[in-house]
């Protein structure tokens, strides 16, 4: 009789476990390279809009695999969601393991048209694996440097900043280099439109 009990506690944990992993609702990528399309499930926030609901949730659609090959440390997560009633921001927020990079991952539902036209004074078109996006660089925000993509729902976004280990700002051509090789390891588990 004990020993039953045990087995079946032991299972409940394994199943409790199970379906708490990060892994189970996101994207994984195939041995082809492709994301198998993340878990569809209704969105942490909807705001008072008649925008389209966001629905990839970097916070909880980016799996921890993806952060460490970006060089980000999936233990520093903390949530940077922006959520007033005309649209919706779902984001989190990482470090790298030597604190020298902070990054914004952030998935709105303003459309990308309107993220063209806010940022056409500092953006270059760019392309992320097929989508189109915006580099966008403010020489007016020191050490920071901005890439959005488009997707079905609105935008993607990331924000990096560099915390230099010596006094003053980083040199200028250091802000965004490297952002679009992350925008390209993150896009792979943003759903591709229909």
């Amino acid at each position: 009789m004990n020993r039953t009990r045990e087995v079946i506690g032991v299972a409940s944990i394994i199943l409790i476990l199970a379906g708490c992993s990060t892994q189970a609702t996101t994207g994984q990528v195939g041995s082809d390279n492709s994301a198998v399309q993340p878990t569809a499930r209704a969105p942490r926030h909807v705001d008072k809009s008649d925008r389209a609901h966001v629905t990839f949730d970097p916070c909880l659609d980016i799996p921890d695999s993806a952060l460490i090959e970006a060089g980000y440390n999936p233990a520093t997560e903390k949530n940077a969601d922006f959520t007033p009633d005309e649209y919706t921001f779902l984001g989190c927020s990482y470090k790298t393991p030597e604190r020298l990079y902070g990054m914004n991952v952030l998935s709105g539902n303003i459309t990308f048209a309107e993220e063209v036209e806010k940022s056409k004074e500092h953006a270059t078109p760019t392309d992320i694996n097929g989508r189109r996006g915006l580099l966008k660089f403010d020489t007016g925000v020191t050490n920071s440097c901005d890439l959005s993509m488009e997707t079905s729902f609105g935008i993607f976004g990331l924000t990096r900043s560099i915390f230099p280990n010596y006094p003053g700002p980083a040199p200028e051509a250091e802000w965004c280099a490297g952002l679009e090789d992350t925008a390209r390891i993150f896009e792979r588990y943003i759903p591709k439109e229909g």
